[in-house]
């Protein structure tokens, strides 16, 4: 059985590494989910890009199924999240998917982003504040954890997956379904 010590750090251990495991970079919040979940509206929100175009979300998406997908360069399961999402716009994009990345980078790490966008075939575009976890939009939608994908029709705003069912394999599997619901309407 072992004494109570041992047995506390092998508790410890094993919940750090389940953590590990879950592949999210968190802020450190019990929450992993963000404040909205599928079949709800998203709310509305005008933001600047890094190319400083006015994005207003998500009536600049009529027509489009679109990812809103908050990442961070520094984040390693949002690196790893990367090719899957990377594939999913070159595949979907021409039938009607869009991809608007919301940064949660620090302070002064605009131009960074800016550099890792383009060398990592990102041609959609990216809203950054700088503010780290307390990004606006970061904010205004409840994330606790990245990455953290929300798929969303653009003409109603509703949310039609997010987080793990908008990840890996299941991100082609839900775009796939939403277009098809999309081009049956």
């Amino acid at each position: 059985m072992g004494t109570p010590k041992r047995r506390n750090r092998s508790n410890l251990l094993f919940t750090i590494g389940i953590a590990v495991l879950s592949g999210t970079a968190s802020n450190g919040a019990d929450q992993a989910k963000s404040a909205y979940s599928a079949g709800q509206t998203v709310p509305k929100f005008q933001a600047k890009t890094t190319a400083g175009k006015t994005v207003n979300f998500p009536g600049d998406y009529k027509g489009k199924v679109v990812l809103l997908d908050f990442w961070a360069t520094w984040c390693g399961p949002c690196r790893a999240e990367l090719p899957n999402v990377v594939a999913a716009y070159q595949q979907y994009h021409p039938k009607g998917f869009d991809v608007l990345g919301v940064s949660l980078d620090r302070a002064q790490e605009g131009p960074k982003l800016v550099q890792f966008t383009q060398s990592n075939n990102m041609p959609w575009p990216q809203i950054y504040d700088g503010k780290y976890w307390q990004a606006d939009l970061a904010v205004l939608y409840g994330i606790h954890s990245i990455p953290r994908p929300i798929l969303i029709d653009g003409d109603t705003g509703v949310i039609l997956a997010e987080g793990p069912a908008a990840r890996g394999s299941k991100l082609a599997v839900a775009i796939d379904k939403a277009l098809t619901a999309k081009a049956a309407h």
